[in-house]
């Protein structure tokens, strides 16, 4: 497949991968827990997937390699699935940010600075997932 285009469409799909066995049981009742959507405190993005620009399997792929690559090693089960609109929403920005790994790879900028940047994560992941959908991964090596 050939690189998606840098500028996103606003009803083109994000998938935050999930790594966690309690989180995805969480999500296939509905319920995207908030931590899927939290970084490190001192991150000022959070990564994404453009779902909409390669196949399932090709991003499961590289979800279960950076699963593998982890330490320790984790799994991966799916994603927490948006529209850039959503994720674009009260003042956060997403940007196309491929990597060698990962052609499809943005980031959901929060553009929250300062002390109360933990309260605004929170509040933001919140937002995140209240919005979001669980996308199950597809069949594959799930080895870690």
């Amino acid at each position: 497949m050939q690189a998606p285009p840098a500028e996103l469409d606003a009803n083109e799909d994000l998938g935050r991968a999930v790594f966690s066995r309690r989180r995805r049981d969480r999500a296939r009742k509905g319920n995207v827990d908030i931590d899927v959507f939290l970084e490190r405190e001192q991150a000022e993005s959070i990564s994404v997937d453009r779902m909409d620009h390669a196949t399932a399997d090709e991003l499961a792929e590289w979800s279960r390699e950076r699963g593998r690559s982890r330490e320790p090693p984790r799994q991966f089960h799916g994603w927490a699935v948006l529209k850039v609109l959503d994720a674009a929403a009260s003042g956060r920005t997403v940007e196309a940010t491929p990597t060698l790994q990962n052609r499809c790879h943005a980031d959901i900028l929060l553009n929250v600075t300062g002390e109360e940047r933990r309260r605004q994560q929170k509040e933001h992941a919140a937002e995140l997932a209240d919005k979001s959908r669980w996308l199950e991964a597809p069949a594959g090596s799930d080895s870690v």
